[in-house]
């Protein structure tokens, strides 16, 4: 019988614990979709815990994803978190050599919430007609999910995805272009459908996790995704906190919808 790494199935998502933070995301989401003006969908959202990875969309890469179609709406969720937190871990790893005390982030429950209260926003929300990007678009989801976070985690997330914008602009030939970062995105769900299958054995996810270059793409965007949520944090925290719901309010109900979405923030600061 094969041993299972000492990390397989350590970070388990309660069902209490979903049904807390779902709760919690949507008394502070109420307001945000009010702002979202016709961008907006309101529905009860409620969490689904699905029986196993290989119910997931893709394996254990995607720890939640929404399903819009039921009443009321489900963002469903993986069981365990363990193999995306090891995931972020070794996308963050040039940070966190830098910075050892955000280890702890990947060791608790906090990203896991941020991965359904994000999409409690998202489920209320019209989705694009096309152009969609998981880096640049859904950073704006994320970082609401940062902000809704209790302290210290708040302050300690936001702190790595800035963190996670040197990380990109130290890259060799510094900031990657926006046609590269799609390209990423592109390939790292390629990869997710076609490696999906190995992350569900404890033996193959403890391989597929140590062979870098298979997940090459796969680290990239997780590197990307965290920079864009850093590059709006760099925005908000600049203006006045009098101007910050504004600002927000802004991001959803006009920029969210641009297929351009966060294009001038990546270009601009290279």
């Amino acid at each position: 019988m094969t041993t299972a790494p000492t990390w397989w199935r350590t970070s388990w998502v309660e069902d209490d614990r979903a049904k807390e933070w779902v709760m919690k995301a949507r008394d502070r989401a109420a307001p945000l979709v009010v702002e979202a003006g016709s961008v907006a969908d309101p529905a009860p959202v409620v969490p689904h815990r699905v029986a196993s990875a290989a119910d997931g969309m893709f394996g254990n890469f995607m720890l939640a994803w929404l399903e819009p179609t039921t009443v009321p709406r489900q963002v469903r969720h993986l069981p365990d978190g363990a193999f995306f937190l090891q995931l972020l871990r070794r996308a963050y790893a040039p940070v966190l050599r830098r910075r050892p005390e955000l280890a702890v982030l990947l060791e608790d429950d906090s990203r896991l919430e941020m991965s359904l209260t994000n999409d409690v926003l998202q489920i209320q929300l019209r989705p694009l007609a096309e152009g969609y990007s998981m880096i640049r678009h859904h950073s704006l989801m994320l970082f609401c999910a940062a902000l809704w976070l209790d302290e210290p985690r708040r302050s300690q997330w936001l702190d790595l995805y800035d963190e996670l914008v040197d990380q990109v602009d130290s890259l060799p030939g510094g900031r990657p272009s926006l046609a590269r970062v799609a390209d990423v995105e592109a390939a790292c769900f390629a990869a997710f459908v076609d490696l999906a299958p190995r992350t569900l054995d404890p033996a193959d996810a403890a391989d597929l996790l140590d062979s870098p270059d298979r997940l090459s793409d796969v680290l990239a965007y997780q590197v990307f995704a965290g920079a864009a949520i850093g590059l709006l944090w760099r925005e908000y925290r600049a203006l006045p906190p009098s101007q910050r719901p504004a600002w927000l309010a802004r991001q959803l109900s006009h920029g969210y919808v641009q297929p351009d979405y966060l294009e001038k923030n990546w270009t601009d600061q290279q």
